[in-house]
């Protein structure tokens, strides 16, 4: 096999295994999707798949999935003006 013959299999080689990432990782963000979806809650589904909850809540956003999870009493507090302690 001449030198060239090698480097076009490599080439050959790494487009499969990058093409091959693609469909894993668009098959992975469906099923994330999906159990979102069906109400399973993020941090059982970081926990499944060993992902972090970050990973999950970017994979939400992206697929216009609202909040994950009910804002905390301090954020509902944050988010009424004129209600700031003084």
């Amino acid at each position: 096999m001449t030198e060239e013959e090698v480097v076009t299999r490599l080439k050959q080689a790494a487009e499969a295994k990058r093409a091959a990432e693609e469909a894993a990782a668009k098959q992975f963000e469906t099923a994330v999707v999906d159990a979102l979806r069906t109400g399973l809650k993020p941090a059982k589904v970081a926990a499944a798949t060993g992902y972090s909850y970050e990973t999950i809540r970017r994979i939400a956003r992206a697929n216009d999935i609202g909040r994950l999870r009910e804002p905390t009493v301090t954020s509902r507090k944050k988010a009424q003006p004129g209600d700031s302690p003084a």
